[in-house]
């Protein structure tokens, strides 16, 4: 009884509808008896039986729908004002659309990668990130030891990135409570308690990390690309070798030399299984933005992670940084960047290259401490992989002590990349399939001839062409591929 009385308050705003809902079923009820006993009606009577029982029908259902949708919009109201950054539409319909949304597969570090999956996630909860955790070595004496540790620290920001409540777990994550009464911090954060917590719970790393997102209310899903012992190394220009990630970062730091080669420790890594099959079904494989080397090409050194991108039917596109890294990436251009990527995973692999082409000033620079670091210089010349597509868009953002990504803007450019073969006004993935088609047909020729002239088969289906009509084939497809670079340029 209860239950009812509280429906009929005033402020519930459903009285009127129930109001409306009972006077429609009392005229339609009224007509269906009244119409026993007519054994003679005319035509007005007809008519007006006819509108008594449309009206009421209408008054019910519309009563009905309009009773629910009140009510449904003052619950939401209230959720609202509890979390002002939750909109009633945004409720009511992003959950259907961001699991209809194309699969988005990240692999990245650093600052970056966070920093692009809060964009992602406004578009599709279909989110593959793919972190390198490490067995990161303190010194270069102790890799031969075994005093190695998890280094979960890109997982850690992923989780605050994908989370629905980014601020509150990002503050919870990096919160370092205190021990004692005295008031000394434990050195380790609630974020890595948690992670290594739920590993113990379940028994191995990998899966401790797929419960992360059950637990956080993530919007996709983190993966370390192997749970194996994998540990990078680096040969640089002036030939000395480091061990281990942070080593690396710190050493080239000090010295300011390039890296000439990285390389595992290890060569037999194997990944996670959960990592090639997001990748074998994945609609965009995004690499970057992040550390060239530590973040972005040490994913690519495990084999089956580099050929399953290379045989994935996903579209491949590199994200430049918009600030070279001191020490690892002194000076490098685009063209650098890109060349670099695809000598670790393959020439002709990435599809697309989004960088940016925003001005940064030497005040911006010098606001955000950047004066060690430079802006990636956009230089389409020098790139190797001639059919690729070269995205340029003002992507700066400042933040603290940082130079960032417009990550909502940057989102918005990998989405339409998923939903469009064209960029511009070049359609650059046809003018590459057809190039790749001619490669491969002029391939098939030459093994078709050298096993004719060896007597190993004997066909008339394939006909040998000269050599002179084989120049001006490859002649015409370079041709094609320079007049692409040329409007890229141009654009």
């Amino acid at each position: 009884m209860k239950t009812i009385v509280e429906w009929l308050k005033p402020g519930a705003r459903v009285k009127r509808y129930m109001v409306m809902q009972i006077l429609s079923i009392a005229i339609l009820i009224f007509c269906l008896v009244s119409l026993k006993g007519v054994y003679d009606l005319n035509k007005n009577m007809l008519i007006a039986y006819i509108f008594l029982i449309t009206l009421s029908a209408f008054g019910i259902i519309f009563s009905f729908v309009l009773a629910q949708k009140n009510i449904l919009f003052v619950t939401l109201k209230n959720i609202s004002r509890k979390n002002k950054s939750i909109r009633i539409r945004k409720l009511l319909y992003a959950d259907p659309r961001l699991r209809r949304a194309p699969r988005v597969v990240v692999i990245g570090g650093g600052t970056g990668l966070p920093n692009l999956l809060k964009g992602l996630k406004e578009f599709t909860s279909n989110i593959t990130a793919v972190v390198n955790v490490s067995e990161d070595d303190d010194t270069i004496t102790s890799a031969l030891s075994r005093t190695d540790y998890l280094t979960t620290g890109d997982i850690r920001k992923c989780i605050a990135a994908l989370s629905t409540s980014e601020s509150d777990i990002a503050k919870l994550l990096t919160y370092k409570p205190t021990i004692n009464s005295v008031g000394d911090e434990s050195s380790q954060s609630v974020g890595n308690i948690i992670i290594s917590s739920l590993v113990k719970i379940s028994g191995s790393f990998a899966k401790g990390i797929e419960k992360l997102p059950e637990v956080f209310k993530m919007q996709g899903n983190i993966y370390p690309v192997t749970t194996d012992n994998l540990v990078l190394c680096a040969g640089l220009e002036n030939g000395e070798v480091v061990v281990g990630k942070q080593n690396i970062i710190e050493r080239v730091r000090e010295l300011r030399c390039q890296i000439k080669q990285i390389f595992l420790k290890e060569g037999s890594v194997k990944p996670h299984p959960e990592v090639i099959e997001a990748i074998r079904s994945a609609n965009v494989i995004v690499l970057g933005p992040g550390p060239l080397y530590t973040s972005v090409a040490s994913n690519l050194l495990i084999d089956e992670v580099s050929k399953a991108i290379v045989k994935s039917r996903a579209k491949k596109v590199f994200v430049a940084n918009i600030m070279n890294q001191p020490g690892q990436t002194d000076g490098y251009t685009l063209a650098r960047y890109i060349n670099e990527i695809e000598r670790y995973i393959g020439k002709h692999v990435l599809d697309y290259a989004i960088v940016n082409n925003g001005e940064i000033t030497a005040e911006m620079i010098k606001d955000f401490n950047q004066e060690n670091s430079t802006p990636v210089r956009i230089d389409l010349e020098n790139i190797s992989n001639r059919a690729i597509c070269v995205v340029k868009e003002d992507l700066v953002l400042t933040a603290k002590d940082a130079i960032i990504h417009d990550c909502d803007r940057l989102a918005e450019i990998i989405m339409s990349i998923t939903k469009s073969k064209k960029v511009g006004n070049l359609n650059i993935v046809k003018i590459k399939k057809k190039h790749m088609r001619k490669e491969r047909i002029l391939k098939n020729r030459k093994k078709a001839l050298s096993f004719k002239s060896k007597g190993s088969i004997r066909s008339k289906a394939v006909k040998p062409i000269s050599r002179q009509k084989e120049l001006k084939i490859q002649a015409r497809t370079q041709a094609t591929i320079d007049k692409m670079k040329n409007a890229v340029k141009k654009g």
